[in-house]
Parts: C-alpha cells; structure tokens; sequence
C-alpha cells in the first residue's frame, strides 16, 4: 500500500488527530499549571538577608553615629541593598529618614524610601527588615535600622516541572498513544468493517451481515446495512424470478407462432388432397370421363371426400378455437354419463372390430366443462384406443375419484407404442401409422384436440406404454358444488 493511500485512510486520520489532541491538551494543561501557580519567595535567601543585617546592628552598637557611614555603605554595596535610618524605636515611612553624614549609598529622602516600598514587579518584591540600634559611644542615639532588597519570585512548581519533564513528555507522548489507538478501534475499525460490507453488496455479495450488537450510531448503521441486503436479495431474486418467468413465456409464445405455423402448413396439405380428389371426380362426372361416367359409383366417394374435409375442417376451426383461448361456457357435467353415452356410440365399432370393452365407471364424476367439447376429447382417447387395438384385444375403461380429481383410465391390451413416437402423440397432424390413420379416417387431430380441450378445462393427459398395453389417464379437477 502506497504512502499516499495510508494517509487517505479514515483509520490513519483518526489516529494522527487524536495523538495531536491529547499531546495538545497535555500542553495545554502545562502551561494552565504553570500560570495559575503563584511566584514563591525564597525563604532562605532571606533568612540569610535578616543574619547578615543582625549582624551589622550589632557592629553599630560598638561605634558613634557619626562615623557609621562606612560600615553602612560598605554592607550596602556588599548586598546590594538599601539602608534606612529613622530616629527613635519605631520605624515610620512617612517620618524624615535620619541623615548619615559619613555615608554615600544611604537613603536619606522620604520620596526615596516610598518609591522603594512601593515598587512592584510581576519577577521582584522589595523585601525589608528593621533593627533597633543604639549608638552608645558618647551620647546615647536610639535609632530604628531599616534595610530594603530586592528578591526575585521563582514558580516553585516550573522548577519542579522542569527537573520531570522528560518523564512527564514520555507520559503524555505513552498515553496519547494508547488513547488514539483505542480511539481508532472504537470508531474506525468499525468503520472499516461497515466499508468491506457494503463493497460486497455492491459486488452482489448479500450473504455478508454485519450482525453489529452496538447500540450506538455505527450499530444502527450496520443494522440499516443489513436490512439493505436483506432487501436487495429479495428484490434481485424477485426480479430473476420475473425475469425467468417472462423468458419462459416468450418461448412458449415462440413455441406457439412456431406450432401454430406447423399446424396451418399441414392443415393446407390435409385439406389439398380431399380437394384435388373431390374436384378430378367431379370434372370426370361433368365431362363423362370413365370411369367417373359411373355416377352411382363415383358420387358416394365424393360425398366421402367432401364429409372428411367437413370433419377435418371442424376439427381445425375447435384447435384454433381452442388455441386463441376464446370464452368457452363452463357447466357443471357428469363424467361418467358423458363417457357411458360415448361408450354407447362406439359399441357396434367395437364389435365391428371383434374388440371386447370392459368398463368400471364410477358414479357423482362432476365437473366444471363443456359438455360437447369433453365429449369430443373423450371420443378421441376412445377411437384411439378402438383403431390402435388388434383383432380379439380388450379395451378397459374405468372413472372414479381420487385425491379430489376425477381420474379416467383408457387401456387398450396387447398393443404398444414405439418410443420414438410417445413425444410427438400429441402433436397436430402426427400419425403413428399414417397408411391406417388414413384408412381409418383419422385426421391426425383426435389426441391434438383432446390435450387441449382437458387442459382448458385444468385438467392433464399423458399416454404411456405399460407393459404390453398402451395406457391413456384423463385427470380433471373434480366439483366442489352439489349438482
């Protein structure tokens, strides 16, 4: 890491400003103690003073007044001092000072002893001491001695500072450090979490939580963190799931342009055929062309062909029906009826066909249909099951209910399906046999139409290959209501 991306980093910044505070402040409260502290006058020094001027009174005991001066002036220049004599026992600053004849340094003006007293100085006090003297030598003097000086005040506690100070530098400097650096976890390195936090979720990470117990601004900023996550995760996921669901629907409507295509390419090939024969036996029957000159033989096979483009037509109109999801009006059916009467219809086919039928159909099979559209789709499972069977099978047919839907089951024995073909069943116009389905009839629409006539009513088909019968389940969501 760089010198420059240090020095950009909160936990950097916070920890320079805060040692710089607490050396500061230790400065601060330095300078506080030594201003506040008032001077002390050093006693010694003065005790000192007050023994040498005891003992000059006690050497002008022993001479004459007169001749005092030099022994005054001498302990004047000696000490730098001053000396004051007033006559009498008793000191007064306002009395004339006695004069000294003899001496030169002496004050002997009144003005002279009130500037002394008087003078003040933040750094020096002019001190005195006074003694009582006695000139015994010829005639007796009593005189009061007064000496004056000047002593300098010393802060006691600079002095004392000053003897610790590199030790007090050395504190100041230990604890500020151990400040800043508890300072700089307590807010910065939870910071820095938060900072790594949020630069996952802008990476997508929502799994990372800070799950922060504090109770402070920066708690409540890790929780607001969380909540964020939580939310985006919800959000994105949200969206992917739209988003997977609109890419689904566009490929089911891509799958429907597509089968819708396909449908309508091979519902123009299966209605070409009818009509290019249709219309080769009617112009033979216009222009008596053998053998379509055979009216009573040739204008049945016309009405062949145009009855199966009429079956093939309705068949493609209910698809588009069916597809373009138009209103279909629902009532409540019977099942059972529905698939008895069908049934019923197919009988003299099946023993056309030489194909036994076993039912089971149970009774109350209500439901929300159609009644001609259900009859349709179950007449195609039906005639499947009938043209797919071969001679001397058996075709079983059983309703009833099961776990609230109504579930028919259509097994045609002895038959099988190729797994190739068991995709494609339901497609439009897909024939396993195609040679059959043609002689049969058959469109190639019955299991087409069939799938989407139960699945409008919300209910499910498969057909299936089980053992060697083929099986076909018809499930549709059986009534809640009485009929």
């Amino acid at each position: 890491m760089s010198h420059k991306r240090i020095t950009d980093r909160l936990s950097f910044k916070v920890f320079v400003i805060t040692f710089t505070v607490q050396v500061l402040f230790g400065i601060l409260i330095y300078a506080v103690l030594y201003n506040a502290t008032p001077l002390s006058w050093n006693m010694v020094q003065r005790t000192e003073m007050e023994k040498k001027f005891a003992g000059l009174a006690e050497e002008l005991n022993k001479v004459e007044f007169k001749e005092c001066g030099p022994l005054v002036d001498d302990f004047i220049l000696s000490n730098d001092c001053h000396i004051v004599f007033y006559k009498g026992l008793k000191a007064n600053w306002n009395a004339l000072p006695a004069v000294l004849p003899t001496s030169d340094y002496a004050v002997m003006t009144r003005a002279d002893v009130k500037k002394l007293i008087n003078d003040e100085d933040e750094d020096e006090m002019n001190l005195y001491t006074s003694r009582n003297v006695v000139f015994k030598t010829g005639k007796v003097r009593e005189y009061t001695v007064v000496c004056i000086w000047s002593q300098k005040g010393e802060n006691v506690l600079w002095q004392a500072l000053k003897k610790t100070l590199p030790v007090i530098v050395a504190a100041i400097v230990f604890v500020s450090l151990i400040c800043s650096v508890i300072y700089t976890l307590l807010f910065a390195r939870p910071v820095q979490k938060l900072s790594a936090i949020s630069s996952r979720i802008a990476n997508m990470d929502f799994a990372v939580k800070s799950r922060s117990k504090r109770h402070d601004e920066i708690g409540d900023l890790g929780r607001d963190l969380d909540d964020l996550s939580a939310s985006l995760d919800e959000t994105i996921t949200s969206l992917n799931k739209r988003t997977q669901e609109l890419e689904r629907e566009i490929e089911h409507v891509n799958e429907l342009e597509r089968q819708k295509d396909v449908f309508f390419a091979a519902a123009s090939h299966e209605l070409k055929t009818p009509i290019t024969i249709a219309q080769g036996q009617v112009r033979g029957m216009i222009d008596g062309i053998e053998p379509y000159n055979d009216l009573d033989t040739y204008l049945p096979k016309t009405l062949s062909s145009l009855k199966r483009m009429e079956s093939l037509i309705n068949e493609i109109l209910t698809a588009s029906r069916m597809q373009a999801e138009n209103e279909i009006e629902f009532m409540k059916v019977d099942l059972g009826s529905l698939l008895q009467k069908r049934l019923d219809d197919m009988k003299e086919l099946l023993d056309i066909r030489g194909i036994k039928l076993e039912s089971e159909i149970g009774s109350g099979l209500f439901f929300e249909g159609n009644q001609e559209l259900t009859s349709m789709a179950l007449g195609s499972f039906l005639s499947n099951a009938v043209f797919y069977s071969s001679e001397g099978s058996t075709v079983k047919v059983a309703a009833g209910k099961e776990n609230g839907n109504i579930v028919t089951e259509i097994r045609n024995t002895g038959s099988h399906i190729s797994e190739e073909d068991l995709p494609h069943l339901f497609e439009a116009f897909y024939r396993t046999d195609s040679s059959r389905s043609r002689r049969n009839g058959g469109s190639g629409l019955g299991l087409y139409l069939g799938k989407l006539i139960i699945e409008r009513e919300s209910g499910a088909v498969d057909l299936e290959n089980d053992g060697d019968d083929v099986v076909a389940h018809i499930i549709l969501p059986a009534s809640t209501l009485n009929p």
